[in-house]
């Protein structure tokens, strides 16, 4: 049995050094030869070169050749032995300038296929990341590299999606691979890992996350267990990051599973931009009845949150601005734009000047806006809706509907939740103010759209919030109704103690009279309602990419500062404090709205002009920076590209 060795750079390239035919010295030209390819071998390899040790059927005399090979991977610093055939390795990464590599020991057992990655580098503290969304990249980014954290994410999903700017990918504004970011960029430069897979449970007494491998084959949950069960494996951790975002929810909405689009990952992106192209070829094929071409062309979006509105806006521009220029005009007639929403005006979350803005600004778009409409029921080819008190029932025919409207629990955390006792909020993991998750032991943290923080319930406070802004007896007796205006008076002096009293602050003259009864004036008992309600449906924080962006900056600061100190981080007293940066939102035609704290309210083309460039300049990478400005210049120069090539 002889040897055979071979160097790999870390751009593939592969260089044979030194040996020969039968494992003999060359000589003569052929020894100039080898010495020419020794040589070159040298020159290419890097600092990342990794050396490859091949056992293969050869005489012992190719020792000498397996020599010279080894000397000029020891002189190109090579990162690791691998055996060819076992596959197994024990993996040490060069540790130079900032990259520094983290050693793990993977531990195999051939009769149970079971790994367990248990070792980390001495003197660090094992960190364990879920998801690759706004509050892992975040945190991963700001995380000190020379810190004392031996950091592993995991993630079925290997990039970072730039969500802000899916519904301009949905319709060819800007291309699906320009909001991505692989996301062993960041993970690399300071020498992390990443492993693609999906996180199945955590033991919260032996501090591990069961995970299995990501599934390219779209099994059966049971059956990829059974077949891929050598996919598993068990992680270590010291501290756990949750940040596995939320799912969609129907709210058991009949149908919606089976008849609508979903409008969340870059594929729902891809998906829906091949359904309308689709639908304005098939539509100009020759003797297609016109009841067709109607049904083709009806586009239903349920939910008027920002995400709706905005791909409603984005739909409506490849229509009037694109296929207009290249599609007979004939088919124009025949498009049909509806957003459909629970509440009174779209964007109903936003400042109510905005929201007014906006929903005129569809309705002069003809875009029509079905509004206090509950969804019943979607069927093949129709969406049932009511209003409110569940009145007049009637049927809204689409050729395709995308559902854009709530999120519910992950239910990886459903799992989580299930295993920790203080947790009461099922809706999502409870955490402290320092993102801790309730019931932990302060070893698992939470981010994002799968967290809610703790906060004191307003109910109560609800008495002395009404006093100051009515006139009560020492008793506590409270005689005097309030106007709208002294209800939002009351509902201001508790922003800063109850934060999330803005959102029904911003509500209040839409849902006044519900709590009043169609009066204009509202009793203490009404007032201690309208408080009940908002408590029960309490989220500390609405779930944007804003929100788990600053949690993740937060996080990682908080991990920089205490430096690997266990008490600091389980019991350190600091508290998240979120800070709104404003509220954007694309509403079609080059046009936007703006809610900028502390400036003012922009709406139009100003505020469109705001809009494309704050979500330039606000991609995760300069790459993607380039790209998106790119895309949006070509875009405004020469029209989307509306060929279908998937």
């Amino acid at each position: 049995m002889a040897t055979r060795w071979r160097i790999h750079d870390a751009r593939g390239t592969l260089a044979h050094a030194g040996f020969s035919r039968g494992g003999l010295p060359r000589r003569g030209k052929a020894r100039r030869g080898v010495a020419r390819r020794r040589a070159r071998a040298t020159r290419t390899a890097t600092r990342d070169a990794r050396l490859e040790f091949v056992a293969l059927a050869m005489p012992f005399a190719s020792v000498q050749a397996c020599a010279r090979a080894l000397s000029v991977a020891v002189r190109c610093k090579t990162a690791s032995l691998v055996p060819r055939r076992s596959r197994a390795a024990v993996t040490a990464p060069a540790t130079t300038g900032a990259r520094r590599g983290v050693m793990t020991e993977a531990v195999i057992a051939d009769d149970v296929g079971e790994a367990r990655v248990t070792a980390a580098a001495a003197g660090k503290r094992r960190v364990v990341v879920l998801g690759s969304g706004w509050g892992a990249i975040s945190f991963v980014k700001s995380l000190d590299a020379s810190g004392p954290y031996d950091v592993t994410l995991v993630s079925p999903r290997n990039y970072f999606l730039y969500t802000p700017l899916l519904p301009g990918a949905a319709t060819g504004a800007v291309e699906d691979r320009s909001i991505v970011e692989p996301i062993r960029r960041p993970i690399s430069s300071k020498g992390y890992r990443y492993f693609e897979a999906n996180a199945l449970s955590v033991d919260v007494a032996k501090r591990t996350v069961r995970c299995r491998g990501s599934d390219h084959t779209f099994q059966d949950e049971e059956d990829l267990a059974k077949s891929q069960a050598w996919k598993e494996f068990d992680l270590e951790y010291d501290y756990l990051v949750t940040a596995v975002g939320a799912v969609p929810n129907t709210f058991g909405v009949p149908g919606v599973q089976e008849n609508c689009m979903f409008f969340k990952e870059i594929n729902d992106a891809a998906r829906f931009r091949r359904e309308v192209n689709e639908r304005f070829e098939c539509a100009t094929l020759p003797g297609v009845p016109k009841e067709r071409i109607q049904q083709l062309l009806r586009f239903v979006v349920i939910g008027a949150g920002p995400t709706g509105v905005e791909l409603a806006a984005e739909l409506y521009d490849y229509v009037y601005q694109d296929v207009a220029k290249t599609f007979p005009r004939r088919l124009l007639e025949d498009v049909s734009i509806e957003i459909i929403d629970l509440q009174e005006k779209i964007l109903s979350a936003y400042d109510r000047r905005i929201a007014e803005y906006a929903t005129d600004f569809f309705q002069r778009a003809n875009i029509k806006c079905l509004l206090g409409a509950a969804v019943k029921e979607v069927k093949d080819g129709a969406v049932v809706i009511s209003d409110r008190d569940g009145s007049n029932v009637r049927e809204v025919p689409f050729g395709l509907a995308v559902w854009c409207t709530g999120i519910k629990l992950n239910p990886f955390c459903e799992k989580l939740i299930e295993s920790l006792p203080q947790q009461e909020n099922k809706r999502s993991l409870l955490t402290d103010k320092n993102l801790r998750v309730k019931g932990s032991d302060g070893t698992i943290f939470a981010l994002g759209d799968c967290a809610t923080i703790e906060r004191p319930r307003s109910l109560a406070k609800a008495e002395e919030l009404y006093r100051e802004a009515a006139r009560c007896t020492p008793e506590g007796d409270c005689e005097i109704d309030l106007s709208k205006d002294g209800v939002k008076k009351a509902l201001k002096y508790g922003f800063d103690e109850f934060p999330h009293l803005e959102e029904i602050y911003n509500r209040v003259d839409d849902v006044f009279t519900t709590f009043t009864g169609g009066s204009d004036r509202m009793s203490f008992p009404e007032f201690r309602v309208m408080l009940e309600d908002v408590d029960k449906g309490l989220r500390a924080l609405p779930a944007t990419a804003q929100v788990a962006k600053q949690e993740g900056q937060y996080l990682a600061q908080y991990f920089n500062t205490c430096a690997g100190d266990e008490d600091k981080i389980k019991q350190g007293d600091a508290r998240f404090d979120y800070v709104h940066k404003g509220s954007l939102a694309y509403i079609g035609k080059d046009a936007a709205v703006a809610d900028i704290p502390g400036f003012a309210i922009v709406k139009g083309f100003a505020a469109g002009l705001i809009w494309k460039s704050f979500e330039t300049v606000s991609q995760v990478s300069p790459r993607n920076v380039l790209l998106v400005a790119a895309d949006m210049i070509r875009t405004k120069i020469f029209g989307r590209d509306i060929s279908r090539i998937n």
